[in-house]
């Protein structure tokens, strides 16, 4: 064996984690830095509307994972749709709720910064959901588990 294949192997790379051990707490850490520089978008990370909400997707999943601090976008997401539920509107499901989160991510023109936190409120709210959603958020988890070994 090569002394590089050597170094890759003990370096983590053929058990999935291409970079090295984050942590799920390290990958929402580093998640919401590219976040961050990516809506505010002054130098090389720049995301546009839907990047953005992507990216926040992917933060707020792993925030779901790594909980403690991380979990606060998720518990304020849910207290949100709970408070839709037994509105005034009658039953609204959270299908319903995952559903109106894609249309304004998709049809609305927003900021990018709107945009990521729709994609946090997306994670927490696709997993609770049941169906497609819940199918996205379970892939997602599972995408992120054997890429970063976090999920």
């Amino acid at each position: 064996m090569s002394q590089l294949t050597t170094l890759a192997a003990d370096g983590g790379i053929p058990t999935g984690q291409i970079l090295g051990t984050l942590g799920a707490g390290g990958a929402a850490l580093v998640a919401t830095v590219v976040l961050v520089l990516g809506v505010k978008g002054q130098h090389k990370i720049k995301l546009d509307q839907m990047q953005a909400a992507g990216v926040g997707l992917l933060a707020g999943t792993l925030y779901a994972t790594a909980g403690s601090i991380w979990s606060t976008p998720g518990n304020v997401t849910k207290g949100l749709t709970q408070a839709l539920q037994g509105g005034i509107g009658g039953h609204v499901g959270l299908g319903a709720v995952a559903t109106c989160i894609v249309a304004i991510i998709y049809g609305k023109k927003l900021k990018p910064r709107t945009a990521a936190i729709f994609g946090i409120a997306a994670a927490s709210t696709f997993g609770a959901a049941g169906g497609l959603w819940g199918v996205i958020s379970t892939t997602l988890a599972a995408f992120l588990n054997q890429a970063l070994g976090v999920a």
